[in-house]
């Protein structure tokens, strides 16, 4: 996690402004860099039909997973809300 604060973030993950400004550079140079034929803009919630569907492979029996929500997230990187 420090590692993510550091790096990604330039040690600011609890400046909001500056963290969804770094979230959106990174999406957009996603974007301008691969393919869309190679692409999946995948949302959590989807479940794992568009992601198999992408990588070819068959839907698992298993629920899809559900691990590190928000507030997770937010307390290792020590964001108070």
């Amino acid at each position: 996690i420090a590692l993510v604060a550091n790096q990604v973030f330039g040690g600011r993950p609890q400046d909001r402004a500056h963290a969804i400004a770094v979230y959106r550079d990174n999406v957009e140079a996603v974007l301008n860099t691969v393919p869309a034929e190679r692409l999946l803009v995948h949302k959590l919630g989807d479940g794992w039909a568009p992601l198999c569907s992408h990588l070819g492979v068959p839907v698992p029996e298993e629920s899809y997973p559900a691990r590190n929500t928000t507030q997770e997230f937010r307390s290792a990187l020590g964001i108070v809300q």
